[in-house]
Formats: C-alpha cells, structure tokens, sequence
C-alpha cells in the first residue's frame, strides 16, 4: 500500500544519507590522521598543526589563518593542540573534509572577515591556545610575537608603542585579563591617549603603558 511504499522509500533515503555521513566522517578522519601525533592518535599538537599549515601553504609561524582555522574548528580543549572530536565536529561545522577543502575555503579564514564579537572571541582563543599546560599566563616574550600576527593598525592602533613598552617594562608575563582588555583599550582610547580615564578601571600593565607614553611625549 501506499503508507508502505512512502515509509519504505523514506527509510530508504535516511539509510542512503547516514551512508553519505559515513563517508564524510571516514574522510575527515583520513585527513586528521594525516597530521596526527604518532603516540597519541586522538590529538593533533604543534608539530601535526604545523605539518597542515605548511600542506595548505600557510606559514605556522606568522599566518594568521591557521590560528583562525583551528578557532573555527573549535580547538579548546587543551592549549597547543586540537582533539580528534573537535576536528571531525568543526570540520563538519564548517563543509570540509580533505586538505583540498581546506585550501578552497582559506581566503574565508582572513580574519578581516570577522566582526568586532567575533574577532573578540578569536583573541581570547588565540591566548587560550599560546598557553603552556595548566599556565595561566603567557611570557611577555610570545605575546609580543603574536600580537603583530593577530593584529593590525586597523585593529590596534597603539600596537606599535605598546610593543616598544612591553620591552622596557617589568611585567615578565601577561595575563588573559590584560590581553582581553588591550583589545577593548583600542576602542576605547584613543593613539593620542584622547578618552583615557586616568580613573577607569584597566589593568595596572594598560596605566603604565599610558604613563610611559606621557614621559615619552615630554
């Protein structure tokens, strides 16, 4: 009968689509296999993420773009690395399945796309994965190496004296407060220090930084 004819064909196309989904995971996981660690299959660290930024011609030491892709993919769960299960899901998340996709989709990692909430959440990873095991904070010394990748004048007008500041003060390490708040420092004050409030509430590393551009100025 027709109520048979209908189920049957509608369990037919659902078999047919989880045999799709199949295929696509199997593939996906050929991919993160290519880059995984040899003594440890359900991660992807350092040297693996290096390996497919090199397959998809970016430079893993200054472009962007992979740290862009490996947010996008969803990477959180330990700094330095990404997981199997975030792989596989973020690389459903976003259509790809083979390195091949990955480079058709690159010019969409520019972080030029991305809007000023989501840019937010895209620094606050960046610091989250440049951690080191279970450290709070970051060297001063890395963060002055990727803040000029991850940013530009558009972004952060005063990145090219605060690294100049960072190198002369005695902060040895920064904290994800004092990352998240020199983002919003852009936007709030001006390269002239116009709109800074003597009063507000940065963190103590952002007063310095506009005290020691006032003794500068003298």
């Amino acid at each position: 009968d027709k109520t048979s004819m209908f189920s049957r064909k509608k369990s037919k196309s659902k078999s047919s689509r989880s045999e799709v989904d199949a295929a696509l995971e199997e593939e996906i996981l050929q991919t993160f296999h290519t880059f995984a660690d040899e003594d440890d299959q359900e991660i992807m660290s350092l040297d693996g993420i290096g390996r497919l930024g090199e397959a998809l011609d970016m430079d893993p030491s200054s472009d962007v773009r992979l740290l862009v892709l490996l947010w996008r993919l969803g990477s959180s769960q330990k700094p330095g690395c990404i997981t199997k299960t975030e792989f596989v899901k973020g690389m459903k998340d976003i259509g790809a399945s083979t390195v091949t996709d990955l480079i058709n989709k690159s010019p969409s990692f520019d972080p030029g796309f991305l809007d000023k909430g989501d840019f937010r959440d895209f620094f606050r990873f960046v610091f989250q994965f440049s951690r080191e095991g279970t450290h709070k904070t970051i060297e001063k010394e890395i963060v002055a190496s990727l803040l000029p990748i991850v940013l530009d004048r558009n972004r952060a007008p005063h990145l090219e004296y605060f690294l100049q500041f960072l190198e002369s003060c005695n902060h040895t390490v920064i904290t994800l407060d004092q990352w998240d708040s020199f983002l919003q420092f852009q936007d709030s004050v001006g390269v002239d220090l116009a709109h800074y409030d003597d009063d507000g509430a940065w963190p103590l590393l952002l007063d310095e930084y506009v005290e020691w551009r006032r003794e500068k100025s003298k």
